[in-house]
């Protein structure tokens, strides 16, 4: 009692001596490199006792911006120095990886209880509500004793219940508290179904060893640890019966640790349709008591991700089935300090007929994995078949990974297959991008030895090796989608679609079926003999279409440049009398369709050399992501309809040509659509905000980012058309970035050198998720045609089109 006297009497003259606060307790925080472990409050100032954590021998830097707030009266204590550290400098981390200092502040009033470490210049350096106050000895809350994840003491160890504060997860649904209390030795929790309202009485018995016994409305008696095991059990199943299968399925959760000042308060999930190149990327909305949920319809199992923030976390789902995650808000953070998108996230469960195989694709992301600092190292020093030898015991650690799990995982032949497919997939991908740049980086070094040699067709032997005849390779959403655009634009086919190489580049164009050359030999021309000598060559190839260098073409060029300047009046003649003989349209998209079929029958003649079996499913698979784009080319309905006809004569699998099918619909519809309105909902009013302000006018709009160097490349090609456009009446180009896609910082300095003036907007990473789900894309740059009603355009414009579309539609403005 006298103690507590004078302790108040101190406190109420303002002489209490210097307060420590050993470890902190917090609420939220956005990083966790540097750690609070003390806090020490005099009359002076205020420090902090800073543990860094960061990856070794990368720096950190403190520039003494941070500072701390009051979070009752939201007053600020500014920063006042550093021990242990020297301000704005690069420091590097040791090997350990761990390093300590102090900042000093202010000094906080003697009342302030609950603090915020802010700091500005840092997306991870925020921690939230840290507490002041020395903790009191009191009673524990039910709640504390039981809160946590419930596994299965059995061999599954499937988690079966998650108690936190506010909320309970079990039967693969969420229930919001209602009461908690104490039954004599046991805990009675009432919870309701946030769904369907209804209300189910866990009553718990906690037990000696940590353990618990858990019953629902007076049934079952389980015993459940809060152990998540490394190695459990899967049930049995005999493989994928019906593998292409169209229904909703629905994702959701609760994040530990989640608060809405961490900055973010929706995830995304990148969906993409890898037969049809469709994206649609859907928002996972997060609420404030951390819980998430979505549904999207998928059309086979799926492999995906869920991303918060920068942070991938992956799931494996079916269709018509409910998932359920915990996700560890700490476990995110430590990946992210770890500057590592394998870290293992240890922590994440799931809940609901597909959780053993979310936990094998969680555990196969980290272990069955390539460092590409040692691809992009060898880019530049070994030949294609050095490296693939180099790589050689990579996959060989990969396969024994693999072997290891398929033990596991043995009873699960769903399981077996996405395991091997893995690790084929992975080894595929690794040496196809090996592949990439390295005629690049031949022309910025061109007496590097190792890369002017190109791969040969034995480079291709690994595709033995690869799922082509297997469906369920298209489980591996991300590694398949990688893995086909790099096989059907592999390096063997660039003498049918033209290629870069260092020693120049090439274009496939046709020969006109009169050269412009025999032209003007016929109207008295008199051709010197390299003139002659080159119209004979045109003569050969007229109406052939062929693979030139650009090279060859220049040399051409030379030698007629000045033939054409003195004969233009001639040249303009051949040019219209080539217009009056132009084909029908009809006859134009049956050249095409020729052409393209014939393209198709050359690459399956080119794969058949590389590939022990036929047309196999992927590369199926492959022709149908082309068509699209093909079938854009031609103009009459009737004849792309033939073309189909044709074309999935080649497919084995009915959904491959229904897939064919509907791209025919969309690019060639019964009704033709100009523009459509956008749906009612959140997005929708998220764009008109944006586009209020601009009404009555057409709008390219720009999707973009600081981080994206094509986005970068088309806003500064289109420099002087946005000048010649400038306060154009009926035209604007407008520009959308979001927060988590370009910093702050990054943007402002941009905007300032480039888009300065311009109609140039900075949303939310939420706003931006939205606007993803809206216009479908995953990928940007991505561009909107916005018409003057508000509806949006189906004319697909791109920066390299836009100026022939507003010369067309507009004209050219004239100079003021």
């Amino acid at each position: 009692m006298k103690m507590n006297l004078l302790y108040l009497l101190l406190l109420l003259s303002g002489m209490l001596p210097a307060q420590t606060i050993d470890n902190p307790s917090f609420k939220a925080r956005t990083g966790s490199r540097s750690n609070i472990t003390r806090i020490e409050r005099t009359s002076e100032s205020t420090r902090l006792y800073i543990h860094a954590i960061f990856r070794p021998h990368w720096w950190i830097r403190e520039d003494g911006d941070n500072y701390l707030e009051d979070a009752a009266t939201g007053k600020k204590f500014f920063f006042k120095g550093a021990e242990g550290i020297e301000l704005k400098k690069e420091v590097y981390m040791p090997a350990s990886g761990e390093m300590d200092y102090v900042l000093i502040f202010d000094p906080l009033p003697k009342e302030t209880q609950i603090i915020h470490y802010l700091d500005p210049s840092s997306s991870e350096g925020n921690t939230y509500d840290i507490n002041l106050v020395p903790p009191k000895k009191k009673k524990t809350s039910p709640l504390e004793s039981i809160k946590g994840n419930w596994y299965k003491t059995d061999s599954s160890n499937a988690w079966e219940y998650g108690i936190y504060d506010s909320l309970t997860i079990m039967n693969n649904r969420i229930y919001v508290n209602q009461s908690i209390r104490k039954k004599g030795k046991r805990i009675e929790m009432v919870v309701k179904d946030k769904k369907d309202g209804n209300t189910s009485t866990l009553l718990i018995s906690p037990q000696k060893d940590g353990n618990c016994q858990i019953q629902v409305n007076g049934t079952g008696d389980g015993m459940y640890t809060r152990q998540l095991r490394p190695i459990r059990t899967i049930a049995s199943d005999t493989g994928y019966s019906d593998f292409f299968h169209t229904d909703t399925a629905y994702l959701q959760g609760y994040i530990n640790g989640y608060d809405s000042r961490l900055g973010f308060e929706t995830g995304l999930i990148y969906f993409s349709n890898e037969i049809n190149r469709k994206d649609y990327p859907t928002v996972v909305q997060i609420h404030p008591d951390g819980s998430f949920e979505c549904k999207f319809i998928i059309y086979h199992p799926i492999s995906q991700f869920i991303t918060i923030g920068n942070n991938r976390l992956p799931f494996y789902i079916e269709p018509g089935q409910t998932l359920t995650m915990y996700i560890d808000w700490e476990d995110i953070l430590a990946r992210s300090r770890a500057r590592d998108r394998n870290f293992p996230i240890k922590n994440t469960a799931y809940m609901g007929p597909s959780a053993s195989l979310s936990y094998l694709v969680r555990d196969s992301e980290s272990l069955i994995s390539y460092n590409y600092e040692d691809m992009y190292k060898s880019q530049k020093e070994l030949t294609p078949n050095q490296y693939k030898e180099h790589i050689q015991p990579f996959i060989s650690q990969w396969k024994h990974i693999a072997d290891s799990l398929i033990q596991i995982y043995q009873p699960s032949k769903k399981a077996v297959r996405q395991i091997e497919n893995k690790v084929k997939l992975t080894t595929g991908t690794v040496l196809y991008e090996f592949l990439l740049n390295r005629n690049y980086y031949a022309k910025e070094d061109t007496t590097n030895e190792a890369l002017k040699v190109q791969a040969d067709n034995a480079y291709f032997s690994f595709l033995h090796e690869m799922p082509l005849n297997d469906i369920t390779a298209l489980i591996e959403s991300s590694d398949c989608s990688i893995f086909i655009n790099r096989f059907e634009y592999m390096d063997p086919f660039r003498e049918i679609y033209g290629s870069t190489t260092p020693q120049g580049n090439y274009i496939t164009f046709t020969y006109p079926k009169k050269p412009i050359l025999s032209f003007l030999k016929e109207k008295g021309v008199k051709l010197n003999a390299d003139q002659e000598t080159i119209r004979r060559r045109h003569e050969s190839l007229a109406g052939k279409k062929v693979t030139v260098s650009l090279k060859e073409i220049e040399e051409e060029n030379k030698k007629l440049g000045k033939l054409y300047e003195d004969e233009k009046e001639l040249i303009d003649e051949y040019f219209t009398l080539q217009e009056q003989m132009e084909v029908s349209q009809e006859d134009r998209d049956r050249s095409k369709i020729e052409e393209q079929l014939d393209e198709i029958h050359r690459k399956d003649s080119i794969l058949a050399s590389l590939y022990k079996e036929p047309n196999p499913l992927l590369w199926q698979i492959a022709k149908v992501r082309a068509l699209r784009y093909s079938l854009q080319s031609i103009s009459t309905k009737q004849i792309a309809s033939q073309y189909i006809d044709e074309f999935k004569k080649q497919l084995t699998l009915p959904y491959l040509a229904m897939e064919a099918e509907r791209i025919l619909e969309s690019t060639h519809p019964e009704k033709e659509e100009r523009s459509y309105q956008l749906p009612e909902g959140k997005a929708a009013d998220i764009f008109r905000n944006i586009i209020k302000n601009h009404p009555n006018k057409v709008l390219f709009v720009d999707f973009w980012a600081t981080s994206c160097g094509p986005c970068r490349g088309g806003i500064e090609a289109t420099a002087n058309l946005r000048k010649i456009y400038k306060n154009h009446p009926e035209f604007q180009f407008i520009y959308i970035t979001g927060e988590k896609e370009s910093p702050r910082k990054a943007y402002e300095e941009y905007v300032e050198k480039n888009l300065k003036g311009e109609a140039s907007y900075y949303v939310t990473e939420t706003e931006y998720n939205y606007l993803r789900e809206l216009f479908h894309f995953n990928g940007i740059p991505h561009y909107e045609l916005v018409e003057k009603d508000g509806s949006i355009s189906r004319d697909n414009q791109y920066s390299y089109t836009i100026q022939n579309y507003l010369e067309n539609r507009f004209g050219i403005p004239k100079e003021e």
